[in-house]
């Protein structure tokens, strides 16, 4: 799963992979629900934003990359590139909300690190 640089509408770049970017809008919104596994009622109370900073999309390519990723080496690229993906647009959008944003961050790739293990090995 080679990484490439994608940017949103203006926004900095993320870490994705190719098959990300080329996903046809049917397809990301049958992979891809932001924060949170799917179908899981936690998932409800996840905000996909970190004090009014919308992560949409660098939750959406994780999603991805559970989805396609095979191996534990593939989780856990996922994870890093989450977190990765997150203080990059904490560090573009700056502010006096920085720190706390980065703290969520952390505790964001905490809890896939530790708890992600079902919803990126389901079904395979």
């Amino acid at each position: 799963m080679p990484d490439s640089q994608t940017s949103g509408s203006g926004g900095p770049s993320l870490i994705s992979s190719w098959g990300y970017k080329n996903l046809l809008p049917e397809e990301k919104a049958l992979i891809c629900n932001g924060a949170g596994a799917a179908g899981k009622w936690i998932s409800s109370i996840i905000p996909n934003t970190m004090y009014g900073l919308d992560c949409t999309e660098a939750f959406n390519i994780h999603d991805y990359d559970y989805d396609v990723g095979a191996s534990r080496a593939d989780k856990e690229r996922a994870d890093r590139n989450l977190l990765m993906n997150l203080l990059t647009l904490i560090n573009h959008q700056g502010g006096w909300l920085m720190l706390p944003r980065q703290w969520r961050a952390m505790k964001y790739y905490n809890a896939v690190q530790l708890l992600g293990d079902e919803a990126f090995f389901k079904g395979k």
